[in-house]
This record gives structure tokens, C-alpha cells and sequence, in this order.
């Protein structure tokens, strides 16, 4: 089936469900071709001004869907597609709502347009018309357009998401009266099951709550909302990884380190960022100690060493806290782990480091000084003997540099 075979069938599928256009641009936003029947009012609402700067910049760049929305919550999603050097579409599908059109909302909508009644009566009439979707949806129609576009598999955290200062992408909340699994208390305990038996296969399971379920409405703002979402998340992890055998001294720890890191999270790929790490990290420690023959003390020894990363732990205050001596703690670590105790440590840090790069904001200067590096140089040379590259280019091949803040004239 040809390209334009498939997003016709895909196009059609849709309007089986909901009334939601679907646009056809060159790479330079020009247009050519909708089924939406008022479109020189419909772009003017959704594609003018910062929008149609922001998306213009980002398909220069990216290949993935962008899920965008401006400051009276209306919402669409584009996908860029390459078709030759210096050719290719955009593809849109919306406009739509997450939640119902209110007075104010209809309001600033229109208070941009000219002042000819009978195109604010159009404009209104289009914004009633406007169907409106959940966010899993959104997702499920993303995925979907985005497979019949390139023949490709992605799951939401492949997606990109563009906020407004007004209006933070994605809402949570579906619409009232709007069918939508909400999937909340069974799928919660089958996640929590994942955590307290250290299931490495953890992600597809979240990629499916993402689509298919719905915690419910935390927060009327969309970033506080996915923000209450993943501090949930951490309560539930911190406590299935204890029942996993995760000592309640090192889950609280990490508990509490993440839960000030959400705080510090500007936006939701931060977020995103921040919540994959998190679960991983759980699963692993948990995946890790169920599957290991690690005696009592040399785990014990573990743990002490992830709790003070920060600090470089030395091997003499390892050995006092697990109450062995230096050369007995040497020998018997190595033997149980396969690892010297200097080259688990390091290799520890530099996953914090790994963790720090994507979740935080911090520089790779201050990461280096946090970690205990004796230089950001000194850092970015441990770093590539165990990633293959320094962490500006590690980020690059990660997709988030630039979203990270690294320092010019560090590597």
C-alpha cells in the first residue's frame, strides 16, 4: 500500500470515531491539502504566531511527533516526514480539546481574530465542533498515524511535547461524560507486582498504562498534574521494592531524592525523563538482589556504596560499616561480585552521573563537582571509557541536548 493509500484509509478510520481534521503542509507550513471546511479560521486558531515558529524550527530537526498546544487549551499533533533532500510534509492531525470548551476559553480563542461578526460566528462554530480527546486517544491515534507515515513502532516516550507558558502539554484529565479505561487499581497492582519481583520488562507495562489507563484528575494544571503523578509513582515503587528485599533505608533514600528532583523538573519530557529513570532504577535495585547470591554483608556493602555515591566512598569506610576488614572486604567483594570494590564504586557513580545527564538540569561541571570528580575534564574521561563517548555526545545520541543545561567549554 502506498504512502498516500495509507494515511487515506488512516484518515478515514478516524472520522469513524471523532470529527478530526487532518492537514497536509509542505516543510515550509505552506498548506496543501485539508478536510477541514473553514481553514483559513482554523490555522489562524491553532498554527499562527509562536506555534507556527516553534513547529517550523522543530521539524527542521525531528523525525518524531510533536504534541503541541497553545494558551486556550486547544491541541494538536504533527508529524514531520522527510521525503528527499530538501522535500518533504507535515503532517497534522486536530484540532482538538482534552476537556470541554469553556466561556473563557472560547473567549481567548476568538478575542485574536478580526472583528467582523461573521468570522467570530465561524470561529465559534468551529470551536463547538471541535471533538475532544483523552490523552490516551491522542496517543493511540499519534502512534497509529505515525506507523502509516514510516512503518515504524513508538510508544509515548518516543513523542515530543511542545508548553506554553500559559497552557504546559499534555493534560491527564479526559473529558467528563468521554469513554476512556481509567485502569487505574488494576494495572497499579500489577506495576507494583513489576517492582516487588524486580520485572526488567517494567517499561511495557508502563507504555500500556500510558495508553490505555487514566489516574484521574490530581491537578487542574496539566504539568502539576503529571508532576502529583510521578510522586504517586514513587511511593508506590519505594514501598514494592522494600517488599521486593530493597533495604527501607536505601528505598527512602532514593524515595526522597527523586521526590526533590520532580520538584526541580521544568517540563514534562524532564518529567518523562525523570519517571523512567526512577522505575528503572527500583526495578534493577530489586532485580539485582533477587537475582544475585550476594551474602548479607557484601549487599549490605552495596547498599552503603549507593547511598553515599555522592560522597566517592572509600574502601576503609566500606569495610567499617560492614564490619570486615579492608583486605577480607577486598577479596570477598571481588569474589561474590566480580567486580574490585574501586571499579564497582565508579561504575556506580558514572550511572548516577548517566541518571543526572538526562533527569537534572545540572551541568556536566556541577555533576562532576557533586559526584566528587576531581575535574569536569577528569569526569568526561571516566565517563567515555565506560559509554564510549564524553556526555555531550552521549546526549546528543540520547536525542536531549539542548534539553539538558550543559555548559559551553565543558564536554
Amino acid at each position: 500500500m502506498e504512502l498516500e493509500e495509507r494515511i487515506s484509509l488512516f484518515r478515514e478510520m478516524v472520522l469513524c470515531c471523532h470529527n478530526l481534521y487532518f492537514w497536509t503542509f509542505d516543510m515550509n507550513l505552506n498548506l496543501l491539502e485539508t478536510n477541514c471546511p473553514e481553514a483559513e479560521i482554523a490555522q489562524h486558531l491553532f498554527l499562527s504566531g509562536d506555534s507556527r515558529k516553534t513547529l517550523l524550527t522543530y521539524a527542521g530537526k525531528h523525525g518524531k511527533p510533536i504534541i503541541m498546544t497553545n494558551s486556550f487549551g486547544l491541541m494538536w499533533a504533527a508529524v514531520p516526514h522527510s521525503e528527499g533532500e530538501g522535500w518533504g510534509r507535515i503532517f497534522i492531525l486536530g484540532p482538538f480539546f482534552s476537556s470541554d470548551l469553556t466561556d473563557r476559553m472560547l473567549a481567548n480563542a476568538i478575542s485574536g481574530l478580526r472583528p467582523a461578526a461573521s468570522v467570530r460566528r465561524q470561529a465559534e462554530s468551529l470551536l463547538r465542533s471541535l471533538p475532544i480527546l483523552s490523552q490516551s486517544r491522542c496517543y493511540e491515534y499519534v502512534i497509529m498515524l505515525y506507523y502509516c507515515i514510516t512503518g515504524e513502532r513508538i510508544t509515548v516516550s518516543d513523542m515530543h511535547y511542545q508548553e506554553s507558558e500559559e497552557a504546559e502539554m499534555l493534560p491527564a484529565s479526559a473529558a467528563k461524560g468521554h469513554a476512556d479505561i481509567h485502569g487505574t487499581y488494576a494495572m497499579e497492582q500489577e506495576m507494583v507486582r513489576m517492582v516487588r519481583e524486580g520485572n526488567l520488562g517494567i517499561q511495557k507495562h508502563m507504555s500500556r498504562i500510558a495508553i490505555t489507563g487514566n489516574i484521574g484528575k490530581l491537578s487542574s494544571n496539566p504539568l502539576q498534574q503529571m508532576k502529583n503523578a510521578v510522586l504517586v509513582c514513587i511511593v508506590l515503587f519505594s514501598r514494592a521494592a522494600i517488599e521486593g528485599g530493597l533495604s527501607p533505608e536505601i528505598s527512602m533514600t532514593i524515595a526522597d531524592h527523586y521526590f526533590q528532583s520532580v520538584e526541580t523538573c521544568k517540563n514534562l519530557q524532564e518529567l518523562q525523563t525523570l519517571a523512567r529513570t526512577m522505575q528503572d532504577d527500583y526495578v534493577t535495585r530489586v532485580h539485582r538482589i533477587r537475582s544475585s547470591a550476594l551474602s548479607r554483608p557484601i549487599r549490605e556493602a552495596c547498599d552503603y556504596i549507593d547511598l553515599h555515591l555522592e560522597e566517592n566512598p572509600s574502601i576503609g569506610r566500606i569495610a567499617e560499616h560492614t564490619k570486615y576488614s579492608e583486605s577480607y572486604l577486598c577479596r570477598r567483594f571481588k569474589e561474590e561480585t566480580g567486580s574490585p570494590v574501586g571499579t564497582y564504586v565508579m561504575c556506580r557513580r558514572l550511572e548516577r552521573a548517566a541518571d543526572l545527564l538526562l533527569g537534572s538540569r545540572l551541568t556536566v561541571r556541577e555533576i562532576s563537582e557533586r559526584l566528587n570528580f576531581c575535574s569536569p575534564s577528569n569526569f568526561s574521561s571516566h565517563f567515555k571509557s565506560v559509554y564510549g563517548c564524553v556526555p555531550s555526545e552521549w546526549l546528543k545520541k540520547k536525542g536531549v541536548i539542548g534539553e539538558n543545561n550543559i555548559s559551553s567549554g565543558n564536554p
